[in-house]
């Protein structure tokens, strides 16, 4: 990389700020801009802080530790009845987040496309917002709520961690995260779900007569689930007031690098900043090893698009169920397969229903 390049990243979140960080090693000084105000007691958007343990070697790349940002383990999850054994942890994001973006030339502001212009490469690191990309080719998105709470057991058992899909309607789940002490992330996401507070209502009373629950904050947020394919395009080129072009490039979120079924992406885009950091002189290598590493989730999006497609009246194919099974698979959860299929939680309205 010429040394006489400038570069800047829009977004000091997860991607941008590790991406600043593998860009360092190589020499390079990007400079981080991030305005982000999401109204939130942390500071960021709706999340459940959930992350696998193999993250840790993505962070031992940039010099941290992932013993530094573990909270709780969830070795035993509930996936809607169903007790199984994960690799999951949830972690400190925020603290993460800050950690990735210390020693980097940081700017508590958004880039505009008219300061943009000032540089050579822009990398779009804003997730839901993709602020300097062009539109994706076929946009798809999960609207959230989420709580903090202190949850307090009645009967003395503790509140398990898990997934649940069998109490929301159309493609949706609700999740329970444990955090430090008896605080918890409870959230809800579905596509076109128009009732999150409604169902965040009925969870609480439904568990009543089991634990007291103590709201700390609440968010709200939005989750793209386009996959990487329809998340295109991941780069655009821009002719300056000057005549000269200026290359603006995607990361993370902004170009889709979230599992469409479980809204997963911490780890996977982590991968795809270090995807670009080895070959960000070449946009169209880039865009080629983004769809192959991610291709599976491209499958996965158009098992969304078929039973969003079918609505109450179709159940999901056998590759809809062996997509479910892949993804349990690749997130490290034992469950058997025949359980996979009907389990996981945001369509087992359709599997459940289909076998009659």
């Amino acid at each position: 990389m010429n040394g006489d390049r400038r570069i800047a990243i829009a977004g000091g979140g997860i991607a941008g700020g590790y991406l600043s960080q593998l860009l360092a090693q190589k020499g390079i000084t990007p400079e981080v801009f991030d305005g982000m105000d999401h109204a939130t007691r942390c500071g960021y958007r709706s999340c459940g802080w959930g992350a696998p343990e193999r993250i840790g070697a993505y962070l031992t790349d940039v010099g941290l530790d992932l013993s530094d940002y573990l909270v709780e383990p969830m070795t035993s999850m509930n996936f809607d009845g169903l007790v199984a054994t994960t690799p999951l942890w949830t972690i400190d994001k925020p603290g993460l987040i800050r950690d990735l973006t210390e020693g980097s030339s940081l700017h508590r502001q958004n880039l505009t496309r008219e300061a943009a212009d000032e540089y050579d490469l822009v990398v779009d690191a804003t997730g839901i917002a993709r602020a300097l990309l062009p539109p994706c080719r076929s946009d798809l998105t999960l609207p959230t709520v989420q709580h903090r709470v202190i949850v307090q057991p009645l009967d003395g058992e503790r509140l398990l961690p898990g997934v649940h899909g069998n109490q929301i309607p159309g493609l949706g789940y609700l999740w329970i995260f444990p955090l430090a002490g008896d605080e918890y992330h409870i959230g809800i996401g579905g596509i076109g779900l128009a009732s999150h507070d409604s169902l965040m209502d009925r969870f609480y009373r439904d568990s009543a007569d089991r634990f007291s629950f103590t709201r700390v904050c609440g968010c709200r947020g939005v989750v793209r689930v386009a996959s990487p394919y329809y998340a295109m395009p991941f780069y655009s080129r821009d002719l300056r007031e000057d005549g000269t072009s200026r290359l603006t490039m995607g990361v993370g979120e902004s170009i889709g690098t979230v599992s469409p079924f479980t809204g997963e992406g911490i780890v996977y885009s982590l991968e795809c900043a270090r995807i670009f950091a080895d070959s960000m002189e070449d946009p169209e290598a880039y865009t080629r090893t983004v769809l192959a590493r991610f291709s599976w989730m491209k499958k996965e999006r158009e098992t969304l698009d078929y039973l969003l497609a079918q609505g109450k009246n179709g159940g999901p194919r056998m590759r809809d169920r062996w997509r479910f099974f892949q993804n349990a698979h690749r997130s490290g959860i034992g469950l058997p397969v025949l359980e996979a299929f009907k389990r996981m939680g945001s369509l087992s309205r359709w599997v459940e229903g289909s076998d009659g």
